[in-house]
């Protein structure tokens, strides 16, 4: 994909994905926490120690053939299921609902609770249980024989019956293979709207939207026919299914023709951020657009105002939105007020230092826990757009004062962020080199997807 990106009447993309893009995750092997038992089979116990070391799918194959030498005896009956957690359940709560007794369900969450909490669960999260039935006993409770579920894009997690009577639990690291794709596309209607037409993920589009929102004023700097290039990664399974999407490792927007690019890079100090070519972090002290997909339904300056009826100053600018959509801290600092405010119902305060403060006006209302005296981060949510105070519709009132006195949040220059120096700037020019060749690599397919791959060795 080169550095300037052709026009043309109609919007064109172009991705790419790479199933051999980079080397595969490597496959972790399960690790045993539970309570030194171990995988049983029809007539061996293998040592902990062992088991320990044994790879995932030899550790899944011990329990199959364990449960395929249960199913022959002719009282035992294995059940495999599938349980939805749905809002406010729990897991002993869903155990339960199986017919497991009280103290199976609790010992095999104590287990489980060894490699994942299971207060992480969220509603529709899956969870796969093999209960064992005895036919010969009228009402017996079923045993459980095996528990798995997802913890995250990254990881299984199970928690399997010892030959003893007892529980052991495990993680595994599920085999994820990486993809690299390029879009390249003009846009039409609006940033957000190009990405998804061209197949962006809307995760990408609205990490690339906040990143640019320190510098653009997505309103009146974008016309039709400006360009963006995206390059992102994404993770897939073993049966090519989408199992991660992210992170937004480049991008670049043509305003004006002015071409603004991005490269995502790890400095020393551990912090992730994107950078300009040369080196001057994409950050600044505030934000210019402290809300997502909203949009400027009036300026700074003097306007009439909408309820009061005579021509008065606007100290800020308004972003129309649904109702509930959040309002984020434009910067990181210390909230000098928060609650209701008069005609600006309800009202965030926040202190910045170096002179600069804001405030959000007609909210709906805020994060839960937020009080006077906290420090919030940079992009935190605060609250949530509403109506309140004196207004005509749901929007976010946003104003930036620096020294006392209130300016316009759509032409002020900020202080930036970091800028990368010396060694770590000859670090960060390696990076950018490394992403500029997945770049060019990205064939001109038109709108057709296209597919390399990169030999071990390649320099991917």
């Amino acid at each position: 994909m080169s550095n300037s990106i052709p026009r043309s009447k109609r919007a064109r993309a172009r991705s790419i994905t790479s199933l051999g893009l980079l080397a595969a995750l490597p496959i972790a092997g399960w690790l045993v926490v539970g309570l030194g038992g171990s995988a049983d089979s029809a007539n061996t116990q293998a040592p902990a120690d062992v088991e320990a070391q044994i790879p995932a799918r030899d550790f899944i194959r011990a329990h199959a053939a364990a449960d395929q030498e249960l199913e022959q005896q002719a009282q035992n009956r294995l059940q495999r299921t599938t349980v939805t957690v749905a809002s406010g359940d729990t897991l002993i709560e869903l155990l339960r609902g199986t017919g497991l007794d009280a103290r199976e369900a609790f010992l095999a969450v104590k287990e489980l609770q060894t490699v994942y909490s299971p207060r992480k669960l969220k509603p529709g999260q899956k969870i796969q249980l093999a209960l064992l039935h005895d036919d010969t006993a009228n009402d017996a409770a079923p045993r459980l024989r095996r528990l798995q579920l997802r913890a995250n894009a990254e990881t299984d997690v199970a928690v399997a019956r010892t030959q003893d009577g007892g529980f052991e639990a495990a993680r595994h690291a599920r085999d994820l293979s990486r993809q690299v794709s390029g879009v390249a596309t003009e846009i039409d209607s609006s940033l957000f709207a190009a990405g998804q037409q061209a197949g962006v993920p809307a995760k990408i589009m609205l990490q690339l939207i906040h990143q640019y929102s320190y510098a653009v004023d997505f309103q009146r700097d974008l016309r039709a026919g400006d360009q963006v290039e995206i390059v992102y990664e994404r993770f897939l399974d073993t049966g090519g299914r989408v199992a991660k999407t992210g992170p937004l490792l480049y991008a670049a927007l043509e305003v004006h023709g002015e071409r603004l690019e991005m490269y995502r890079y790890t400095p020393d100090n551990g912090r992730t951020g994107y950078f300009a070519p040369n080196g001057e972090s994409v950050r600044r002290l505030l934000m210019r657009t402290p809300i997502d997909g909203a949009r400027l339904s009036s300026g700074y300056g003097m306007r009439k105002h909408p309820i009061k009826g005579y021509t008065r100053m606007h100290e800020g600018v308004d972003f129309a939105a649904p109702r509930g959509t959040p309002i984020y801290a434009s910067g990181s600092g210390r909230i000098e007020r928060i609650g209701y405010n008069g005609g600006y119902g309800n009202y965030i305060q926040i202190d910045h230092g170096h002179g600069f403060m804001t405030a959000y006006a007609h909210m709906r209302g805020f994060k839960k826990g937020l009080d006077g005296g906290d420090r919030v981060a940079q992009g935190e949510v605060i609250g949530y757009v509403g109506n309140t105070g004196q207004s005509t519709g749901p929007h976010l009132h946003y104003e930036i004062h620096k020294h006392g006195e209130p300016v316009n949040p759509r032409s002020l220059e900020l202080p930036t962020g970091r800028t990368l120096t010396g060694a770590e700037l000859d670090r960060f020019k390696q990076a950018m080199a490394d992403i500029d060749r997945l770049r060019q690599r990205i064939p001109d397919t038109g709108t057709k997807v296209a597919k390399i791959n990169c030999p071990q060795g390649d320099g991917c």
